[in-house]
Formats: structure tokens, sequence, C-alpha cells
């Protein structure tokens, strides 16, 4: 009997929790958001049925059990949707300290810190889930809690695990404990779940509360103790932040806890079985709390019976470390693909920019770069697409002035995803394009030959006409960011002279980005590339022309799918010689293709960084 295909596993779990789906129960407060005629999921892509599974599986408590054809079709949908991680290798990950007791024959403790998804690290004896007292997981869709990251990782099973610990002890599970569950379709092997304080925002945490945590940290490092080693010997914990988020412990406080409690726990036990001890965070702030906290630990008077090594200091940008990936069948397969296509195809959206640090979705670049604008409510670069609360034209243009000149100064060396792209094409000879709706420049600004790169969306590098009075009304920004910089007050951002508010020479009317978003767009400086690319993309689907393309995408999620992302997908499933075929690299749906051209062989996705996984790629 051949394999079943994915694709049609995933609709069937569909259907069935469609159809069974529960109401949310009084403790979930959950609201189901899925359309009162449901079949509309069915002719949805690939990512928003995973996307309606994750929540569909959110929302359902672990009572009535799911028949067992359905969950060994969910386990197998779980299962390939995970395979398409990034996976990191926690031998590959420079310890940040090494902890050795003095005491003969004695062994040491390597103590880490990483930033990236939890659910992402292979060998490993078990991860720490901030759990609720209930251990069931989070009910709401919506949260992206470490609750709702590991659950839906696991898979259901691991909701049945922890409502049946629940259901024998008789109770809630204490403030400062910890149950062990299988990783079930995690690669780690046990999960620890772990209860910490909960506390109201802005309420400082009290002496028993910092107890509760610690409690924590101790009765986790208990559990592994018994826990059997990994094949190579080594016995692994990872740690997320506990109590953190919508616990609202203080990060800062919450970090020095998890470290004196480590430190102190592995002086106690000099004879651990515990081999490395990381601690896994999710955003840049709490991965620089642990590095800056770990580059200068102190040993206690408690703590004379060991000695502590600083290994070499850790970059001050979590983007700078490059640990090991896991070589997962999918990043083998894409790297094959490479090695043997003949011509390449780059496609690239807000994702590659994000790779940079240009993430148009941080809170601390916009907060770092535009502070005077918070009071206004914008905290993402994209809160200021179709944005109209401006106090007046001069403070509009400070905001962009200000915002070009940020892009245009980006340093060099942030853009090493795109050194190594060029180092790419360079195999290729001139059977290479590059297609991107980043508006950003980064292309040419990095050495690619600017009459290979096409930007359909526009760019930064010219203002229009919003008026689009008559063709040719644009002109070059770099001129007039040069004049107007000097005349942008540093603290309100404001441009001071309302005579380098830029007009139209033509009709004297408003000026605006030459950025397509909406009709006013002049598509007139980038047509010429645009035709450039169709002659190339003839070309290569000529029947004179022989051998393989492969379209490299990066970055590219849904915001505008129809410029750059279907047309991909079109070109490797149309094409009659089958010569396409596409690699899609990036976050969440960024990183997700069809599911069908897969199991045709002619995609294949790859969820993760997007520099990581080049320097597998490309290698």
């Amino acid at each position: 009997m051949s394999e079943i295909p994915c694709s049609f596993r995933l609709e069937r779990v569909l259907r069935y929790l469609l159809k069974h789906q529960h109401q949310p129960t009084t403790h979930t407060e959950c609201q189901c958001t899925h359309h009162h005629n449901p079949d509309w999921i069915f002719d949805a892509d690939t990512w928003s049925q995973i996307e309606t599974l994750r929540r569909l599986l959110c929302q359902r408590p672990a009572l009535p059990r799911l028949p067992a054809d359905i969950l060994e079709d969910i386990d197998a949908v779980i299962a390939y949707r995970n395979s398409h991680n990034l996976f990191t290798l926690t031998r590959s990950i420079t310890p940040n300290i090494t902890i050795q007791a003095r005491k003969p024959e004695s062994s040491s403790v390597r103590v880490s810190c990483w930033k990236g998804d939890i659910t992402t690290l292979t060998d490993v004896t078990a991860i720490v889930n901030a759990a609720n007292s209930q251990l069931v997981g989070c009910f709401r869709p919506e949260h992206r809690c470490i609750d709702n990251v590991i659950h839906s990782a696991a898979g259901p099973r691991l909701r049945d695990a922890c409502h049946d610990i629940i259901e024998s002890q008789g109770y809630p599970e204490p403030v400062g404990s910890a149950k062990v569950t299988p990783g079930n379709l995690l690669p780690a092997e046990y999960i620890l779940h772990t209860v910490g304080p909960q506390l109201h925002k802005k309420v400082k945490p009290q002496a028993h509360h910092q107890a509760q945590l610690a409690s924590c940290y101790h009765s986790c490092l208990d559990e592994v103790e018994n826990l059997p080693p990994l094949e190579d010997g080594r016995k692994v914990i990872v740690f997320c932040c506990i109590s953190t988020g919508i616990f609202a412990f203080p990060s800062d406080m919450a970090a020095k806890i998890a470290v004196d409690t480590v430190l102190a726990w592995c002086a106690f036990h000099p004879d651990t079985s515990i081999t490395d001890i990381i601690f896994d965070t999710f955003l840049d702030k709490d991965w620089a709390l642990y590095r800056d906290i770990l580059s200068n630990v102190q040993i206690s008077s408690s703590q004379k019976n060991t000695t502590i090594t600083i290994n070499t200091p850790t970059p001050t940008v979590p983007q700078q470390i490059s640990p090991k990936p896991h070589l997962s069948p999918s990043l083998l397969k894409a790297r094959t693909w490479l090695n043997q296509a003949t011509t390449l195809i780059i496609t690239a959206g807000a994702g590659l920019s994000a790779a940079t640090g240009l993430d148009y979705t941080s809170h601390a670049l916009f907060a770092t770069h535009f502070p005077a604008f918070l009071p206004k409510g914008l905290r993402r670069l994209y809160d200021v697409f179709g944005y109209t609360g401006w106090d007046s034209p001069a403070q509009k243009w400070g905001y962009y002035f200000t915002h070009i000149d940020m892009v245009r100064r980006w340093p060099e060396s942030q853009c090493g995803v795109y050194h190594a792209l060029r180092g790419l094409t360079s195999r290729f000879g001139d059977r290479w394009f590059a297609r991107t709706s980043n508006g950003d420049g980064f292309f040419v600004k990095n050495g690619f030959d600017p009459a290979r790169v096409a930007t359909p969306q526009g760019g930064y590098r010219f203002l229009q006409c919003l008026a689009k009075c008559r063709p040719g009304a644009v002109v070059e920004t770099g001129p007039l960011v040069d004049a107007a910089m000097p005349m942008i007050d540093p603290v309100s951002q404001v441009l001071m002279d309302e005579s380098m508010i830029p007009k139209c020479e033509f009709c004297g009317g408003e000026m605006t980005l030459c950025v397509r978003g909406g009709g006013y767009f002049d598509e007139g400086p980038w047509r010429e590339m645009e035709r450039k690319w169709e002659r190339f993309l003839e070309d290569q689907m000529s029947s004179a022309n022989s051998g393989s393309v492969v379209i490299l995408e990066l970055g590219v999620g849904l915001n505008t799918p129809a410029v750059l992302r279907w047309p991909n997908e079109d070109l490797v499933s149309e094409s009659e010689s089958r010569q396409f075929r596409l690699i899609r690299v990036g976050m969440e749906a960024s990183g997700c293709v069809p599911w069908e051209l897969e199991e045709e062989d002619l995609a294949v996705g790859i969820s993760g960084d997007i520099k990581a996984a080049l320097d597998v790629l490309i290698s």
C-alpha cells in the first residue's frame, strides 16, 4: 500500500475537526473565527490550512479523545510540518560558561544562551514548558506563548498526557514544581512542565515570588537528573524564560534568578549527570540579558567547590551566531537542486530585509530610530504604511526622510545574506536574475548587477508625483535627503525648513515614495527592468534552453502574494518541461510551499532563519 500523501491527510483531519469542533469552555474564553461555511479552507493555500488546524487543536479540550485514525493522521501532518523546520544541533552551540566541580573525576556542565524556537533544537533530553496550573496548555490560538508553541509542535497527545497527570493527582499543579511528559512529535525526548509565579503588570515580585521562580529551576533540574542520557552520553536541558511574558515577572530579575539558581544547583550536585544547560530566549532583549549575566558570573561563598570558566564572549547581536543546523531532508534536497541547477532566479520579500536586521515588524528597531513618533501610537515600520495622522507635512517628511536615510546608511556588516547570495550567482555566469518586492535597494547596494535586479513594487530611490500628473514626474531621493537631514530636529524629528518639503516640479502637487500602494503608483522608472525580467523568463522557458531552473524564494510571505509567491508557484506547476524547481525559505508562511507541489517533487519549503539556511544551502 502506498504512503498516504500528507496533503490528503491534512484535508481529512480538517473535515473531521470542523465537523466536530467544540465550543470554547468557560475557562478558555476562546472565540472561534472560522467562517459559518468552513468549506472555504479546502480551496485555501497549505499555510492557511495548517494555521486552521493549529487553531482547532488549540481550542479542543482533551476530552472526548480523538479517534485513533484521526489522531494518526494528525501525527503524520504535524510531523511533516515540523520536518520543514530549520533544526539546530545543541552540540553546535558554543557554551558561555563551563562549570567544573573541584572533585576528582567530576564532569563539567556547559551553560549557554541561545535565541530561537525551543521546539527546533535537536539532540535534547528535555525542554522546559512554562505551563499553567492545569498543565493542558493554552486554549487561545492568538496567544504566541511558549505553552502554545510547544503544544502545537508536540501534537494533541501532549494535551492528553497532561490531562491524565492532573486527573490522576486530583489537584492543580503547584507553583514551583515540575512534571515530565514524553516529547511526542518534538525532537526533545521529554518535556518538563513547570508552573511559575504569576504577577500583575508593574507589580514588583516579593521574596516568595522569587523563591517560587527559583523552585521551578530546582524542580526541573531534579527531574532531568532522573532521565536517561542521549545516545552520545550527554544530558541536555533547555530552559525557556519561565514566568516572563504574560506572567509578568520582570525579565531582568527572572534571568538573574535563573542563572543564580542553576549555578547554586550545580555547586550542590557535583556528581550531576547533566552535561548541558541552555537558556533559550525568543526576544533579543532577553538574549542580551542572559549573555551579559553569564559573561559576568561571580562564584558565591556557597559555590567555592566549583570553578567557572567564561568562554569566548558571545557577539553583541544573536544574528552573528551560527550554530550548525541539522541537515534535514528538506535542506539536503534544496542543496542538491541548487548544485544541479543551470539557471538561478532569486526572488525576495520583506523577510530577506529582516534577515539583515531591517525588520519592519520590530518594535525595538522603530523605537531606536523613530522615538519621536511613539506618542502617535506608531510602533513598527509597517504601521506607517497608509498612515494619515500626521500633525503637519513637516512632521510627515521628517519621518520619511529619516526612514530613507536609515535605509541608505544600513551597515554592510549586517548584510551577510546578500554577500552569500552574490557569491551564489557567480556559479551561474549570466544565467541568473533577481526580483524583489523590497524597496530598500539592498541588492544593488551590495554589489549585484543592477541590470539583473527587477523591483516591480518600486523603491525608495525615487519620489513621484502623488497625482501622477504626467509620465516622468519623478525625482531622485538622494539629493533631497542629503539636503533635508541637517534640517530635521533631533528630538521632534520634524523637518524644520518647510521649503524642503518635496513638491512636483510640473504641477506643484504633493510627492510620495515611488512604491506601489495604490493607483497613484508610477511604474515608469521600473518598467524597463520588468521587461528585462520578462525576456529572461521567456528565454528560460523556450525549448532552445535545457537544464533546470531553481527559484530561490526568500522571505516572501502573504502580504502581496500576487507579486512573487503565486507567480513562482505557477512557474513550477505549469511548466510543460517541468524544468523549474522552487525552494522557499523563511519564517512561518514564508517557508511553506503547497504540499501538493512537494509531493510532485517540484518544490520544497524550509521554515527558519534565512541566514542559517543559506549557510547550509550555499556551502
